[in-house]
Protein backbone atom coordinates (compact mmCIF):
# COMPACT_ATOMS: atom_id res chain seq x y z
CA UNK A 1 0.00 0.00 0.00
CA UNK A 2 1.36 3.71 -1.15
CA UNK A 3 1.96 5.74 1.72
CA UNK A 4 -0.02 9.19 1.94
CA UNK A 5 1.86 10.34 5.23
CA UNK A 6 5.53 11.22 6.31
CA UNK A 7 6.59 12.55 9.47
CA UNK A 8 10.71 13.29 10.06
CA UNK A 9 12.30 14.05 13.12
CA UNK A 10 16.12 15.41 12.93
CA UNK A 11 17.75 14.76 16.57
CA UNK A 12 21.12 15.66 17.63
CA UNK A 13 23.33 13.67 20.08
CA UNK A 14 24.71 15.08 23.35
CA UNK A 15 28.24 14.82 22.78
CA UNK A 16 29.68 11.28 23.13
CA UNK A 17 26.07 9.81 23.64
CA UNK A 18 25.25 8.75 20.18
CA UNK A 19 25.32 5.40 20.71
CA UNK A 20 22.94 5.37 23.41
CA UNK A 21 21.04 7.50 21.58
CA UNK A 22 20.87 5.55 18.66
CA UNK A 23 19.77 2.77 21.07
CA UNK A 24 16.55 4.44 22.18
CA UNK A 25 15.83 5.71 19.01
CA UNK A 26 15.89 2.22 17.94
CA UNK A 27 13.44 1.17 20.87
CA UNK A 28 11.01 3.90 19.57
CA UNK A 29 10.67 3.19 16.43
CA UNK A 30 9.98 -0.55 17.28
CA UNK A 31 7.40 0.83 19.29
CA UNK A 32 5.90 2.96 16.91
CA UNK A 33 5.73 0.32 14.09
CA UNK A 34 3.02 -1.87 15.57
CA UNK A 35 0.64 1.21 15.26
CA UNK A 36 -2.21 1.12 13.07
CA UNK A 37 -1.43 2.52 9.74
CA UNK A 38 2.45 2.61 10.31
CA UNK A 39 4.25 1.04 6.82
CA UNK A 40 7.63 2.17 8.09
CA UNK A 41 9.41 3.65 11.14
CA UNK A 42 13.13 3.78 10.79
CA UNK A 43 16.28 5.10 12.22
CA UNK A 44 19.44 6.30 10.12
CA UNK A 45 22.47 7.57 11.69
CA UNK A 46 24.01 10.34 9.37
CA UNK A 47 27.35 8.96 7.41
CA UNK A 48 28.67 12.43 7.88
CA UNK A 49 28.17 13.25 10.95
CA UNK A 50 27.87 10.78 13.77
CA UNK A 51 26.02 12.96 16.29
CA UNK A 52 23.17 13.52 14.18
CA UNK A 53 20.39 11.36 13.58
CA UNK A 54 16.50 10.89 11.76
CA UNK A 55 13.67 8.76 12.17
CA UNK A 56 11.01 8.73 9.58
CA UNK A 57 7.81 7.31 9.19
CA UNK A 58 5.44 6.45 6.61
CA UNK A 59 1.66 5.90 7.03
CA UNK A 60 -1.93 5.11 5.19
CA UNK A 61 -3.22 8.31 6.15
CA UNK A 62 -2.82 11.38 7.83
CA UNK A 63 -5.35 10.69 10.03
CA UNK A 64 -3.11 7.54 11.43
CA UNK A 65 -0.36 9.76 11.27
CA UNK A 66 -1.50 12.39 13.37
CA UNK A 67 -2.94 9.53 16.25
CA UNK A 68 0.44 8.25 16.50
CA UNK A 69 1.37 11.38 17.64
CA UNK A 70 -0.55 10.58 20.73
CA UNK A 71 1.14 7.56 21.92
CA UNK A 72 3.25 6.73 24.89
CA UNK A 73 6.11 5.76 22.91
CA UNK A 74 6.29 9.45 21.59
CA UNK A 75 6.89 10.49 25.23
CA UNK A 76 10.20 8.93 24.22
CA UNK A 77 11.66 11.97 22.12
CA UNK A 78 11.22 14.10 24.96
CA UNK A 79 12.93 11.70 27.64
CA UNK A 80 15.58 12.19 24.93
CA UNK A 81 16.75 15.60 26.21
CA UNK A 82 15.89 14.46 30.01
CA UNK A 83 18.08 11.89 29.99
CA UNK A 84 20.90 13.85 28.26
CA UNK A 85 20.98 11.84 24.90
CA UNK A 86 19.63 14.48 22.93
CA UNK A 87 20.36 17.93 22.50
CA UNK A 88 18.17 19.29 19.36
CA UNK A 89 15.19 17.80 18.58
CA UNK A 90 13.30 19.12 14.79
CA UNK A 91 9.97 17.35 14.54
CA UNK A 92 8.86 17.71 10.76
CA UNK A 93 5.45 16.47 9.15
Amino acid sequence: MPASAFNTVHVRATPGRSPALGERLQQIAEAVRTAPGCLDYSVQRSPVDPEQWTVSGRWQSVDQLHAHFRLPALQGFIELTNQCLASHLVFNH
